[in-house]
């Protein structure tokens, strides 16, 4: 069976999310520290025979929504591309579908239940999508492995954060033309991110296409 591979090379600490949606930008809602400063390195493998058999997303109530169409609303979640409704649903939906496939390529003998509680998620406004900000999309998370069959915690709880370059201007037209969307960036984000951390491969890319 295939082992998996899990490298918290991302873990933050107490302090979550050293960036903005808008590089530079500081929003206040949940984060002190300055945008340039670097997230503490983690350099221990652990290596884990994990069946990953369930993936249970917590988006809390309590995260601050904005649909304000500023370059960086004050809020811990931002997100545009459903129609205007229960946006900690809609997240908790992307989320879901994103990361449950990935982790069904995780396979051993130990069963697990991967926990994974938002705490940031910051896509774009219409302002700022289209402009020529240097705009990243913001994916923060608590994530805790559980086994699935005493509940013991085997992992865990750890913070990570997927931030990553959003397109912009020119580069979002194009994208939007060809039919790439925030939803498939951040989606493939999520899941190459389960590929290399549990797994150890990657696959192709969009992030970088129409490098934003």
């Amino acid at each position: 069976m295939m082992k998996s591979r899990f490298i918290p090379a991302l873990l933050i600490g107490a302090a979550l999310a050293l960036s903005g949606c808008v590089s530079g930008l500081g929003d206040g809602v949940s984060r002190d520290l300055a945008f340039d400063a670097p997230p503490p390195a983690v350099e221990n493998i652990v290596i884990q025979d994990w069946d990953v058999t369930g993936v249970n997303v917590i988006v809390p109530r309590t995260l601050i929504v904005s649909e304000a169409n500023t370059i960086k609303p004050r809020a811990d979640i931002v997100w545009r591309e459903d129609p205007i409704g229960d946006r900690h649903t809609q997240v908790d939906d992307l989320m879901t579908e994103a990361l449950t496939p990935a982790f069904e390529a995780v396979t051993g003998t130990i069963p697990v239940v991967v926990q994974i509680e938002l705490t940031r998620f910051h896509a774009q406004t219409q302002r700022v999508r289209y402009s020529n900000f240097n705009s990243e999309h913001e994916i923060e998370f608590i994530m805790t492995i559980v086994h699935a069959e005493t509940g013991a915690i085997l992992s865990g709880p750890d913070a990570f954060d997927l931030t990553f370059a959003a397109l912009g201007g020119e580069d979002a037209v194009r994208a939007d033309a060809e039919g790439v969307t925030q939803r498939m960036r951040i989606t493939q984000r999520l899941q190459n991110w389960v590929r290399s951390e549990f797994i150890g491969t990657a696959a192709p890319s969009l992030l970088l296409a129409s490098a934003g």
